[in-house]
This record gives structure tokens, C-alpha cells and sequence, in this order.
């Protein structure tokens, strides 16, 4: 029987490939400052995963300095599902094991900061999470059937899905890969950071999670 580590920075768990059925949550974190609310969010979410003993996985993008330039040699591997970046090795391989993903970054400019943007262009290729199908795409990561948005931003919720943001998460980026429930939480800044509206969110978040 082989047992294989994964990531081991980041994972706390052991996946035996020789076993089927074994499937965790995996958590991407896009924030480059420590201090930030959504990192905040990030240790709510990881505290609630370690009281209800899931196995779990956390890819913290800017922690593990993530390149989200693709350059011209990886993209001339796109269309063969391959890659020379080792982290995109091993956050397709984790993919492959996720049967729930759990995404947390601020929205900026109306749309995902530019290293999770970097991390749907570089990991989710063609061959990999999706293919060509007669009327557009097919969904290869079927064995994630559920993604899980927390978000924060000036703008409130309602804002962003006028714009198209949420529906643009849910159905393409998301859906595209073959995810199709997409649930979605939202922070508005401009409550101006008081504790107890941030209390009050970090306790949904639990609640969020948890369902």
C-alpha cells in the first residue's frame, strides 16, 4: 500500500492513493498581508475544520510564492494538460483529490486578484479540468461537487452581482471545471470594520463552513 505526502507545508493529512474514496476539502487563500481580515477569515475557517476533525488541505498562494505569469513555454503545454511549474504539479494533484473547495480572497477591480486569476489560467487547463465539447466545454473536476466563496470588498454583495461577478465565479470559472454548486458568502468594508460586524461575520463563516 503507498502512502503518499502531499504538499507537506501546507497539509495536514495523508492520502492513500491506494484506496479510493478518499477525498478532502481544500481551502485557497489569496491574500498577501497577514494581518488582514481575510486571513482572519482563513483561521476561522481552519479552527472550524480542526473542531470538526476534517481532513483538509490549505493552499495559501502568496505564502507559497505562486507565479501567476504564465510564460511562453507553459502556455505552449496548455492545450496538453501539462505544466513545467512544480506548485501547479501539486495543486492539480491535490485538485484530484478535493471533494469540496473552499476559496477566500477580497474582490478587487470587481473580479479575483490577479494571483487566483494566475491559478485558473495556470492549473485549471485543458486536459485537466476541462475539454472540448460540441457546444463549448466539458467539466472534468467532477469530484468536487461543491465550492465554497467567502469574499470581502468595498462594494456590497448586491453590487457584485449586478456586475456579473458572482454569476461569472459560479458558471464559468467555477462551473466550467465542472462545479456545480457553488455557494457564496460576502463581507461589505464598508460597514468600516467595526468588531462587531466582524464578529458577527467570522461567526457565519463557522456556520458557512460547517453546512
Amino acid at each position: 500500500m503507498k502512502v503518499k505526502r502531499i504538499m507537506k507545508w501546507n497539509i495536514n493529512y495523508k492520502i492513500d492513493y491506494g484506496k479510493k474514496g478518499i477525498k478532502v476539502k481544500t481551502v485557497i487563500f489569496s491574500h498577501p498581508w497577514n494581518g488582514s481580515f481575510n486571513k482572519a477569515i482563513l483561521d476561522q475557517v481552519v479552527k472550524k475544520l480542526d473542531e470538526t476533525k476534517e481532513k483538509y488541505t490549505v493552499i495559501d498562494l502568496n505564502k507559497d510564492g505562486f507565479n501567476p505569469v504564465m510564460t511562453e513555454k507553459e502556455l505552449s503545454l496548455y492545450s496538453q494538460g501539462k505544466s513545467i511549474d512544480p506548485l501547479v504539479l501539486k495543486y492539480q494533484e491535490i485538485l484530484k483529490n478535493t471533494d469540496e473547495l473552499i476559496l477566500i480572497f477580497p474582490v478587487w477591480w470587481m473580479s479575483m486578484p490577479a494571483i487566483l486569476k494566475g491559478f485558473f489560467d495556470k492549473v485549471m487547463v485543458k486536459g485537466f479540468a476541462y475539454e472540448s465539447a460540441k457546444n463549448g466545454i466539458k467539466g472534468l473536476l467532477t469530484n468536487i461537487k461543491t465550492a465554497k466563496m467567502i469574499t470581502t470588498a468595498e462594494a456590497p454583495k448586491i453590487l457584485l452581482s449586478i456586475t456579473g461577478f458572482g454569476i461569472t465565479m459560479k458558471k464559468a470559472n467555477l462551473g466550467g471545471v465542472g462545479i456545480k454548486k457553488t455557494e457564496w458568502i460576502h463581507y461589505s468594508l464598508k460597514s468600516k470594520g467595526k468588531d462587531e460586524d466582524r464578529k458577527e461575520f467570522l461567526e457565519k463563516v463557522k456556520e458557512f463552513v460547517s453546512e
